[in-house]
């Protein structure tokens, strides 16, 4: 009998033989129907069918000989014998259809209660040795085993084990065989079809775990090194690859537990070809899932050994035996390996330490940078990113920071472009709020918080490229290889020099609570002064760094004067913290110091900020001499440093307004000599309408007004700062500059913004106190009408033109242009927008406009403070002898 040219016709044979062995049954013609069965089979020996297409060949084999299989047991023994026919289909003209119908026949007497079911099964398995074709043999065993998939003899577990794993051997050389059959050309396409048919191996090794069960002592002495052995001394990468994989896999961890010297020590003994990592990293993420398990079934998983030392010492024996291996096999191996650590032993982080340590000298044994392609190995390691089973918190991070030596080793054998992006993330997990207290911690030590900045430190060190002159590549540099001067605004800020800032706010609510408040002030102020001496170390980058130091100062000082004044203290308690409190100011004045020393011109706005709002909170605890201190350093800035003429004005203003507020620099005439140094400053400012407006705002200085919060009310604290006659010569000298500008507009804006403060001084004070009277005021009002008047003669435009916006369109011009006056904060007038592309008899005519708009500010201005003026009259009767 030969068998069909192609798969059609192979399938069309089966369905016709089928129908006709079905046929035949039904007629109980046996011996018919066999030879049908036999005609049928004999199409599985076609040698040229893929694996997908002899597969679905033979599951419609598979499907017609369960009926003739049920045929037999049901007419069994009636009808004929099982035994005769067993020894009958022997007779078969090829092995191929006389080894199916033996295997049919055979099961089907197994289901016989009187049959010799160990005899047939051995003669069954035997037998199957005469097809050696690699894809009819496997398919012939695979038949076999589904056939006595539940045949086998009950309470003979031995027997049932070495039957199938017998069959499991003889699949697997089958299988291994079929790789060198053919050209070599094809051994791809071999390999493909391999892996095709490899479930019909891997059914052997599920089959033995259902029958094995939980008998632990039968797989460790008989099972396991069987399999191992034949594993091992296959040489076959696909197989061994996919053989171990499948032991890992269908066997229960408790095996695993207990075997794992023998399956680690198997994988030493592959082909040098085959992925060492593959199936380390399956049976670790089995016995992670194991944990998992056992925590969800509330029971205490069992570990007869320590598994990290076991890993540990693979590691090292994979280490000494493979030297071609190279970071990308190892690391992800290391990984694994910590993070089966971090589950089994979260406690016993030297395991990591021993683990990063070992990495650190793979990476100085490779004698060169880390290729790109294998960084993100070191990030995940670095970082714990693809930790499934672990918890990466900031606890953990601080703990490994603290107790591993060998992290900040490893981290700093990485460029600096991934150490940056390493610290970055685990600063992420520092700065993230926790709202499980159970995941906060606390920086116990010095020490540690060293370790911590120590970590930190390439960051520190770290400096964006300088504008203009990056670097090609993109990386980055460090704080000591860039010399070049830099000026203010020729930095691009680093997201991470803000996440250093942050720090510092997160580290001091780190530190541990003692029982004593005084040292646990006098703790954190040590942190922090570990913190300022760490990032000194940035260069100029403390610009971006030492404000957050010196806000925590400030909180700390606060802290400690709360302290000492809501408790009942001992004198000599009182006095330590009064003396702890000018420490830190002493502390705060360093780093305002070492910022201006460092970082020079680009932060003169900061550094001046800093000494204002020191002296503001040094005068909100009484401490007269230390603020008078910061505010004369404030002084020196101002005075050396602010040449732009616009800063030294907001600047004299912020000073303005933090003098005014404060009470305690009244004695020792600190706050004299401060006043009027301000008033002397502003009154020496270039621009005269600078000038006008520092000193009217000077005269403020000798007229202080209640502050609620303090308690202050006008009318009950008798005890305010007030000199009426300062505060009229302030005016009068403004007044003064104001005339004397040779701008008519300017000139009448600064008069009338002079008579908005004498009214001010006009209604919180009396006339014999502030000196300024309705007289004066009177006065004020015709000079600045007479000057009106003159302004008013300057205007050339009919009024309808005196519009606020202004839209023109020319014929040249398909965009309309929309011009707008506006006064500046510090009452300067914004700049004219251009007139590009517009007509020059246009622009005569909008110039025109222009003039004649910025005539009406302070006519319009005048005109409110007049309306103001009348509407006051119904509440103060004083204001109707002001002349309008």
């Amino acid at each position: 009998m030969s068998y069909s040219e192609t798969l059609e016709q192979a399938l069309t044979v089966v369905k016709q033989q089928a129908a006709l062995m079905q046929r035949c049954l039904q007629q109980r013609k046996l011996m018919d129907a066999l030879k049908h069965a036999s005609i049928m089979l004999t199409e599985l020996r076609k040698p040229d069918l893929s694996p997908k297409q002899y597969y679905e060949l033979y599951i419609m084999v598979f499907d017609s000989l369960s009926l003739l299989s049920s045929y037999l047991t049901e007419n069994h023994p009636t009808s004929h014998h099982l035994a005769d026919l067993y020894e009958l289909v022997q007779y078969a003209g090829n092995v191929v259809p006389r080894l199916y119908l033996m295997t049919t026949v055979g099961t089907s007497y197994l289901k016989c209660a009187d049959s010799p079911r160990e005899e047939i099964l051995k003669d069954m398995i035997e037998m199957c040795r005469g097809v050696q074709n690699p894809t009819r043999g496997l398919f012939l065993r695979y038949y076999l085993s589904q056939r006595t998939k539940q045949l086998l003899p009950e309470n003979s577990l031995e027997f049932n084990a070495n039957f199938v794993i017998t069959n499991f051997i003889e699949m697997n050389k089958l299988w291994v065989r079929l790789q060198h059959q053919g050209p070599l050309r094809e051994r791809e396409q071999r390999t493909k079809e391999r892996k095709e048919l490899q479930i019909l191996v891997g059914s052997q090794l599920v089959r033995l775990s259902q029958i094995l069960d939980d008998n632990l002592e039968i797989y460790k002495d008989r099972i396991l090194p069987v399999v191992l052995e034949q594993v091992v001394q296959c040489r076959d990468v696909v197989s061994q690859e996919y053989l171990l994989e499948v032991v890992c896999q269908v066997f229960p961890d408790e095996f695993h537990l207990a075997t794992l010297d023998s399956l680690l020590e198997a994988t030493l003994h592959m082909n040098p070809d085959v992925s060492i990592n593959k199936n380390a990293l399956t049976l670790i993420e089995r016995l992670n899932g194991y944990i998992d398990r056992k925590e969800q079934e509330h029971e205490k998983p069992q570990a007869g050994s320590d598994l990290f030392r076991v890993f540990w010492n693979y590691l090292k024996t994979l280490n000494e035996e493979r030297p071609d291996l190279s970071l990308q096999q190892f690391v992800p191996l290391i990984e694994s390996i910590m993070a089966l650590s971090l589950r089994w032993y979260p406690e016993k982080l030297q395991n990591l330490n021993t683990l990063y340590g070992f990495t650190a000298q793979k990476c100085r044994d490779y004698g060169k940078a880390i290729p790109p392609s294998a960084e993100y190995l070191f990030v995940n390691l670095l970082t714990l990113q693809n930790f499934e089973h672990v918890n990466c918190s900031a606890v953990l991070f601080y703990n490994i920071i603290s107790q591993c030596d060998s992290f900040r080793e490893l981290l700093s054998l990485q460029n600096v472009k991934l150490q940056k992006h390493i610290i970055d993330n685990i600063l992420d997990t520092f700065l993230t709020p926790q709202v499980d207290f159970e995941k906060t911690f606390t920086i116990d030590s010095k020490t540690n918080l060293e370790k911590l900045l120590s970590v930190m430190e390439p960051l520190i060190r770290l400096r964006s490229p300088i504008s203009g002159k990056r670097p090609s590549t993109g990386a980055l540099v460090l704080g000591g290889e860039i010399d070049e001067e830099e000026g203010s605004g020729s930095w691009i800020l680093d997201p991470s020099q803000e996440k250093l800032a942050k720090f510092c706010h997160v580290s001091l609510f780190l530190v541990p609570t003692k029982s004593k408040q005084f040292n646990n002030i006098e703790t954190q102020a040590e942190y922090l002064l570990l913190l300022k001496n760490w990032y000194y170390k940035g260069g100029k980058n403390i610009k971006y760094t030492y404000p957050a130091i010196i806000s925590n100062f400030w909180k700390l000082i606060r802290k400690a004067f709360l302290l000492k004044t809501r408790q009942r203290l001992q004198k000599a308690t009182e006095q330590n913290y009064s003396n702890l409190i000018k420490q830190l100011f002493k502390y705060a004045s360093r780093c305002i110091n070492d910022l201006f020393n460092v970082c020079g011109s680009s932060v003169i706005d900061t550094v001046y900020k800093l000494n204002i709002q020191s002296a503001a909170l040094a005068d909100q605890l009484s401490l007269g001499e230390i603020a008078y201190d910061f505010f004369s350093q404030a002084f020196t800035v101002l005075e050396e440093s602010l040449s732009d003429l616009k800063t030294q004005f907001q600047a004299l203003v912020y000073m303005i307004q933090s003098l005014q507020k404060t009470r305690s620099l009244y004695q020792e005439s600190y706050y004299d000599s401060l006043i009027v140094r301000c008033t002397l400053h502003g009154s020496r400012l270039l621009r005269k309408q600078d000038q006008c407006r520092a000193v009217y705002l000077c005269s403020h200085l000798w007229w202080a007004t209640e502050i609620a919060l303090i308690g202050e009310e006008e009318g009950i604290t008798a005890d305010f700062y007030r000199e009426g006659k300062r505060v009229l010569e302030c005016l009068q000298r403004s007044l003064r500059v104001a005339d004397s500008t040779m701008d008519n507009i300017q000139s009448c804006e600064l008069m009338v913004e002079i008579l908005n403060r004498c009214l001010y001084y006009f209604i919180h004070g009396d006339e014999s106190d502030t000196h300024v009277g309705v007289k004066y005021i009177n006065g004020l009002i015709e000079l600045i009408k007479t000057n009106l008047k003159s302004l008013r003669m300057e205007e050339q435009v009919p009024e309808q033109l005196r519009v606020q916006d202004l839209h023109i369109k020319d014929q040249e011009s398909s965009e309309a242009t929309k011009k707008r006056f506006v006064i500046g904060l510090d009452g300067t007038y914004i700049e004219v927008p251009k007139t590009n592309g517009t007509p020059a008899s246009v622009c005569n005519k909008l110039n025109s406009i222009y003039i004649n708009e910025m005539i009406r500010i302070p006519i319009e201005h005048f005109d409110r403070t007049c309306s103001y003026i009348v509407n006051q009259r119904e509440i103060d009767d004083r204001f109707k002898i002001i002349v309008i």
